[in-house]
């Protein structure tokens, strides 16, 4: 059954991918300035290295987030 629950925990569920994707897709340009040295792989690793912690926390606690939103009632 469809309930307003389960569609928010669907939603942070994509949200965490959506930063997934953001992470993974400075990637080749990482590997672009460790191997080219064009510029700093700190700063380009730190480009990465926040929306994949965002992503992590979202995907792995998203059933958290809907329990501290969306408390199970008791009728």
């Amino acid at each position: 059954m469809i309930t307003t629950r389960n569609l928010f925990k669907l939603a942070v569920r994509i949200l965490g991918l959506v930063f997934l994707y953001h992470g993974l897709n400075f990637l080749p340009t990482l590997l672009t300035g460790i191997f080219g040295g064009g510029f700093s792989a700190l700063g380009t690793s730190l480009m990465i290295a926040w929306p994949l912690l965002v992503a992590v926390c979202l995907l792995r606690f998203a059933p958290t987030l809907t329990n501290l939103f969306y408390p199970k009632s008791e009728d």
